[in-house]
């Protein structure tokens, strides 16, 4: 019967520690915060009074697409700036997907907007179950990309707390502001 070393376990276990930190920081990037930050302020934004599906779902999109197309251009003309060059054409499509992640956070509030559609669900709860599931995974990006990052779970959750702060600030805001 071959012998098993504890220690080899252990050792070949970290790579793959390692890999899926690296996976989780790359999946859940400042950009896919970005986007959800802007998301949120684009709902919340809407007067809930007269929203309709149609408003809703061209206000995610259009959120996105502003979003990321903002993104883009701003990291095109710095990289043209920076390099003194033109850039190829794969520079340009490699930073068009690195920028994908900025669209997942789009993912949530459109499939609450098509239930609503659906009738499932009302629009305006679609709108406040959208608002507060970004909330939700603002502390959730925050601290799961803290602990990839080797941050203690206090520190994780602190760091998760100020994302979450953030998305409350701007609920607190629409109800000071804008009622």
């Amino acid at each position: 019967m071959p012998q098993i070393d504890a220690s080899d376990d252990l050792h070949d276990r970290e790579p793959l520690r390692d890999q899926f930190r690296s996976l989780v920081l790359r999946a859940i990037s400042a950009r896919l915060v970005y986007g959800a930050v802007v998301i949120l302020a684009a709902l919340l934004a809407i007067d809930s009074t007269r929203v309709d599906v149609a408003l809703q779902i061209g206000t995610v999109l259009l959120a996105t697409f502003a979003v990321v197309f903002a993104e883009l251009y701003s990291d095109i003309v710095g990289a043209m700036i920076r390099e003194r060059r033109r850039l190829t054409h794969t520079e340009l499509v490699t930073m068009t997907a690195q920028l994908s992640s900025l669209a997942f956070a789009a993912v949530p509030p459109l499939v609450l907007t098509l239930l609503a559609w659906a009738g499932l669900m009302s629009v305006e709860t679609a709108g406040l179950a959208s608002a507060w599931l970004l909330i939700g995974l603002l502390f959730a990006f925050g601290f799961a990309a803290a602990r990839a990052a080797g941050a203690s779970i206090m520190g994780s959750a602190v760091g998760a707390a100020l994302l979450l702060g953030v998305g409350l600030a701007m609920v607190l805001f629409k109800a000071a502001a804008m009622h």
